[in-house]
């Protein structure tokens, strides 16, 4: 496929993303490509690249795009003249070192309202460089990695200024392939021979004892070895939460209170050997729908999903400190996954973290309940923000002093190379009546 071609199917899609911020990236992507049969693989890999550049760096390109045009509305919003968003992927393709030339004639071929003047000014490093000298550090920092500001203030109190661009450029790297061998089925050195068979090498993870690691994208769930069960897609800091919990005899009784589509669930069903019980709940019954049928694949027996409409009847007051095990996964701003989920950048506000704050805080109080004396609860977030983390755990242990924060641990991809992740153990000692 033409570069002009590409240049226009990817303007096409970020147009669609840019009026739907909220839908996740990945499902704009895969949808318009179910529309676009005639597309083959090499094209779709060749948008795809294209299209999540421009949305990890999309405030870097938008600021180049004012400075090149700066009299222009270029933030319109109007899917029907996609000028914005051609200016956008012109100035990316610039800034990857394509002749201007090259790229003016790309988009004279595409029937698009395009300026062409000012092309030149798209990839003029030097027009970048003097407005950035005018800002302070970090809001520089946060222009040039496509970040909101206050994000960038937030890493800096918490991890110290020295920290910021690792940490924000961590997080526009692409993320690696990792999945979690289910060892109710396999073990991760079958895997390995199995994939290597199928035409794919996987490497061990250093952190995650279960987890492999494929070094180029692949489409893992249409291979027959995923179709079997013997695998699940989840990454190597994710795959850390539960054996956590330290977990010493298998047949307890666990809750995972906000299951989603069950990946820490399944993770938790292998880890007690299909024994115990586990009751897998959240409040939104689709993922759980998603779960029974990840359940069916993986041979995971031990799991009893409790959709919202029973979970005042199965989980009520009969099981309160019933649960040898309790998890929390909490909704949180998804920062510490954002290598995976670029979009988030998009929607990432102050009020929002609040929001979660809050929210965070009423699941930690309504689940305390359920842990028996002497029993376990784990507290994760895939963030990075301390606020969601280690800060949740002191006000946690303050108001329940019953509750000791045994360990905690946290991963940055800066550092170990894989999603930003919390993760905490707290033991009950009491019951919280006595």
């Amino acid at each position: 496929m033409r570069l002009s071609s590409i240049a226009g199917h990817v303007t096409e899609v970020f147009s669609i993303f840019r009026i739907n911020p909220a839908i996740p990236a990945d499902a704009i992507l895969r949808r318009f490509f179910v529309e676009r049969k005639y597309l083959g693989a090499k094209d779709r890999r060749s948008i795809a690249e294209y299209y999540y550049a421009i949305i990890k760096n999309h405030r870097r390109l938008e600021a180049r795009v004012v400075d090149a045009f700066p009299d222009e509305q270029v933030a319109d919003g109007n899917p029907d003249v996609p000028i914005f968003e051609a200016q956008m992927v012109a100035t990316l393709l610039l800034m990857r070192g394509i002749d201007s030339v090259e790229v003016q004639a790309t988009f004279a071929d595409i029937d698009l309202p395009f300026p062409l003047t000012n092309m030149e000014r798209l990839g003029d490093d030097e027009l970048e460089r003097e407005r950035l000298e005018k800002l302070s550090l970090i809001e520089r920092l946060a222009i040039l990695y496509s970040f909101p500001t206050w994000f960038a203030v937030h890493i800096g109190a918490e991890y110290g200024m020295d920290a910021v661009e690792p940490i924000l450029a961590s997080l526009n790297q692409e993320a690696p392939l990792s999945l979690r061998a289910n060892t109710l089925l396999t073990t991760r050195e079958i895997l390995q021979e199995e994939l290597r068979q199928e035409g794919f090498e996987g490497s061990f993870s250093m952190i995650a004892p279960d987890a492999l690691t494929i070094g180029r994208r692949i489409s893992a769930l249409s291979l027959e070895s995923f179709r079997r069960g013997l695998f699940e897609v989840q990454d190597e800091a994710s795959q850390l939460v539960v054996p956590f919990a330290q977990i010493r005899k298998t047949a307890i009784k666990a809750l995972d209170a906000c299951a989603g589509a069950g990946g820490k669930t399944l993770h938790l069903s292998a880890l007690m050997k299909n024994h115990g019980e586990i009751y897998a709940t959240d409040v939104e019954a689709r993922k759980l729908e998603e779960l029974k049928v990840r359940s069916r694949r993986s041979s995971a027996q031990n799991i009893r999903i409790v959709v919202p409409v029973q979970k005042e009847k199965m989980l009520g007051e009969d099981k309160t400190e019933w649960f040898d095990l309790v998890l929390l996964d909490v909704p949180c701003t998804g920062t510490g996954t954002l290598r995976r989920n670029p979009g988030i950048k998009w929607v990432l506000t102050e009020q929002m973290l609040s929001e979660l704050l809050q929210k965070q805080q009423i699941i930690l109080e309504e689940n305390a309940r359920f842990v028996k004396p002497g029993g376990t609860m784990l507290y994760a977030t895939c963030s990075l923000l301390k606020e969601e983390g280690e800060d949740q755990l002191k006000w946690f242990v303050e108001a329940h002093p019953e509750f000791i924060l045994e360990e905690t641990r946290r991963t940055r991809t800066d550092i170990e190379g894989c999603d930003g992740f919390f993760v905490a153990r707290l033991k009950k000692t009491a019951s919280a009546s006595t």
